[in-house]
């Protein structure tokens, strides 16, 4: 008996020392400290119901758990204030601005967003998140204009575009405007682990042994057929629609980028840091990245110009952030310190326009 409780106190000794060294190293190699692998998942089937196109699908309204609340205008978050009783800020957003992959709600940058105005005396704000990890330019001018407008916000954040340009180099040469994601790959991107994995993710040890074993597929790529000036052409047409309507609201509009963790020249130790983000990172950027960088200086030297209207560079705030890499679950969702970020950033260039204080 005391031989075994010896042989388990080695054991229990040994996976410390090895975890000390994974750890040690991980720092060394990447430059940069572990963090706990554990997501989020998103049970989507049970928030999200096919409805008549040209939707699809939408949140479900009420709609409330421990890890996703959907309140009356079809945003993630709690329920508003009574209308009228409060100035509303909203961001119509993706996949990155829903939370996707966070772990809890009380991390979402717009719950963030609001405790911030509250420690800054406008308390008389509250924060509308109309983030969606699954509508294209399309839907989402078609819910603001028949559903999300009704909130009738003082300031409209618009951040949207990137599943369109996501969809056309997917589809290729079958791509069209305005066509949603197909129901099936909406549905999977739910995300199921076992208890087991869930605590053995916390470990750096077991980070290095199950990407050694494991390889997750980038998203399938029909053909080459890239329609890139239709598609930004639809998403021109979808944001000057929404503008047109949040003017007529009397809403303050401006357009914020997303963000990635990735970049066109990336160093070798970037290239290292990124594959402790996502391990197959080249396979998912490549062809691809080009495209997002063309996007945000359409959106930054053309829309924003033409529509007239203020931009947010919050990719360029986040590639000059000293702890870039670590704020990120994958690719381009945020985790706690990025939400952090997302939500100061917001209010800091909101303060700077002067709008928290419009009657």
């Amino acid at each position: 008996m005391q031989l075994i409780l010896w042989l388990c106190l080695a054991i229990i000794g040994i996976a410390i020392l090895l975890e000390i060294c994974a750890r040690i190293y991980h720092r060394l190699h990447f430059r940069l400290p572990f963090h706990s692998k554990v997501i989020g998942e998103y049970p989507y089937r049970s928030f999200i119901e096919k409805v008549p196109p040209p939707l699809y699908y939408r949140f479900k309204k009420g709609f409330k758990s421990p890890k996703v609340n959907i309140n009356r205008f079809y945003c993630r978050g709690p329920e508003p204030a009574p209308d009228g009783e409060k100035n509303r800020i909203m961001v119509i957003g993706e996949s990155n601005f829903f939370g996707a992959k966070l772990k809890k709600e009380k991390h979402l940058w717009s719950i963030k967003l609001e405790k911030i105005l509250k420690n800054y005396g406008y308390g008389n704000w509250e924060v509308l998140n109309a983030g969606n990890p699954t509508y294209n330019t399309f839907q989402h001018h078609y819910l603001f204009e028949n559903s999300l407008k009704d909130a009738k916000p003082r300031i409209l954040l618009i951040e949207i575009g990137g599943n369109d340009v996501s969809q056309a180099w997917m589809f290729g040469s079958k791509w069209k405007p305005g066509e949603p994601w197909p129901w099936e790959f909406i549905m999977a991107l739910e995300r199921k682990s076992p208890w087991w994995n869930k605590i053995l993710a916390n470990f750096c040890l077991y980070f290095f042994i199950r990407r050694s074993m494991t390889e997750r597929k980038p998203f399938p790529h029909l053909d080459d057929q890239f329609q890139w000036d239709r598609c930004i052409e639809a998403i021109g047409e979808s944001y000057k629609k929404i503008v047109e309507i949040g003017h007529n609201i009397g809403a303050h509009i401006v357009i914020i980028n997303y963000a990635v963790a990735y970049d066109l020249n990336l160093s070798s130790l970037d290239k290292r840091r990124l594959s402790t983000i996502q391990a197959n990172w080249e396979s998912f950027i490549k062809g691809k990245a080009i495209y997002d960088y063309k996007f945000f200086d359409f959106l930054r030297d053309k829309l924003s110009k033409e529509l007239q209207i203020p931009y947010i560079d919050l990719n360029e705030i986040f590639h000059n952030h000293p702890k870039r890499f670590e704020l990120f679950i994958d690719l381009v969702h945020f985790n706690e310190r990025g939400m952090d970020l997302v939500a100061k950033t917001i209010y800091n260039e909101i303060n700077k326009l002067g709008w928290w204080d419009i009657k």
